[in-house]
């Protein structure tokens, strides 16, 4: 493969060129393939091409289709928004004119939010929250009664893990651990038992675990069973599950969909009665989405497109890059073949997995990262890293650490990783 002059020239601050990055960082001296295609080298469409087709290298989900003729990108831009405005002003106003329904849909900048939502999703109805945990709790304590039976997968985010665990439990909610990664062990507990609610994650947090969601979808619809998803790490860009049949939705929308890691928020959206049993709780529950927030979070959501292709691009360079240094025993990542084999999904976000080696690296990345911020959360301009214990009953190994691709150059991310890997010994 020839050399371009900006694989020869142009290094980065760390000395390395783009050819020496992609090399891996081992130091072999072959360049590792970059599966996912970058936007500028993918075939042109045409100009009439049809809605919901991709282009310029879309990842967007194929089940996608537009209320208005737009496209994904157009509409996340100009969908909802209030009438004359570019950008939908903040409204402090509880009472504001022409708004005055109760819950979300009253306020005229959480509005713009749920309806873009509701769009790109292909949903009836939707309701905001001020984070996501708070939607995920509000969610459940509208939907279910004492003796209701949920099924979900042996991992989900740890506070989600925690409410089914410990709190629904003890409300009288019987909550069982599966393992997703199988659909016949769910269409097996559903066959012996009916259960209210089957809830997971497609792509799992922290295990990277790839669900098969449209072949557990079925299963559970089959069943007479309501699906819940937490979309939060994929977003509607790259899977949209309502449109095969998941009846909710939620996002923690202070992650990817707000993108800047600057305001906190949580959606539902979904069936319109079972979006208005939630939104009826709202009123004795509390906590709705605050209007400083919304305004953050709908401004983060038009540049959702292209941040996730970033983010996927990245990630996938990433990922090949750790695979070949002898430092690391496995990476978990859906765009790795030798991970994830499942086809229904062109794209996998930002959040990597790394299995380590040496207990040491595991230990001490993050006090030598200089880029990288050692610090909980993801999904936001800067790549950050969480060290993870062993829990092997949810599929989480040991010496393993979560990784959140940002959109920082890739060229950057990985000559941090190597630095701070040879400085663990």
């Amino acid at each position: 493969m020839a050399q371009t002059k900006a694989d020869n020239r142009q290094a980065g601050p760390h000395g390395l060129s783009r050819r020496d990055m992609l090399a891996g960082l081992g130091g072999s001296a072959a360049v590792l393939p970059v599966t996912h295609l970058a936007a500028a080298e993918a075939p042109a469409q045409p100009a009439n091409a049809a809605v919901g087709a991709k282009s310029r290298g879309d990842l967007l989900d194929d089940n996608y289709t537009s209320q208005s003729g737009n496209h994904f990108g157009s509409q996340v831009i100009h969908h909802g928004e209030m009438s004359g405005f570019n950008v939908t002003p903040i409204s402090q106003d509880k009472a504001s004119p022409g708004y005055q329904r109760p819950g979300n849909m009253g306020n005229p900048t959480v509005a713009p939010l749920l309806k873009k939502m509701m769009e790109i999703e292909g949903t009836e109805s939707a309701v905001g929250a001020p984070c996501g945990m708070g939607m995920i709790a509000q969610t459940y304590l509208a939907l279910l009664k004492p003796g209701d039976r949920v099924l979900t997968h042996r991992c989900n985010y740890d506070w989600v893990m925690t409410l089914f665990r410990n709190y629904l439990p003890s409300w009288g909610v019987k909550v069982e651990f599966l393992d997703f990664t199988r659909p016949e062990r769910l269409a097996a507990a559903l066959k012996a038992k009916p259960a209210k609610v089957v809830h997971w994650e497609p792509y799992v947090n922290p295990t990277m675990e790839v669900l098969d969601s449209p072949a557990l979808i079925g299963i559970a619809k089959k069943a007479g069973a309501l699906v819940i998803l937490d979309n939060t790490w994929l977003t509607p860009y790259l899977f949209q599950p309502a449109r095969l049949g998941a009846d909710l939705v939620i996002h923690s929308v202070t992650k990817y969909v707000g993108g800047h890691g600057n305001a906190m928020g949580g959606v539902v959206s979904g069936r319109k009665d079972l979006v208005a049993k939630i939104g009826r709780a709202q009123c004795w529950l509390g906590g709705l989405m605050r209007p400083m927030d919304a305004f953050l979070i709908t401004q983060g959501i038009k540049t959702l497109p292209m941040r996730m292709r970033q983010h996927c691009q990245s990630a996938q360079q990433v990922a090949e890059c750790l695979l070949a240094h002898p430092a690391v025993a496995r990476v978990r990542y859906g765009g790795l073949p030798s991970w994830n084999r499942l086809k229904y999904l062109k794209g996998f976000g930002g959040m990597i997995g790394v299995e380590w080696k040496n207990a040491s690296v595991h230990r001490n990345l993050g006090r030598h990262v200089k880029l990288i911020v050692n610090k909980t959360s993801l999904g936001d301009p800067v790549t950050r890293i969480t060290r993870r214990s062993e829990e092997r009953n949810r599929g989480i190994p040991g010496n393993y650490t979560r990784v959140s691709i940002g959109l920082e150059e890739p060229e950057d991310i990985i000559a941090d990783f190597r630095q701070a890997i040879a400085k663990c010994g």
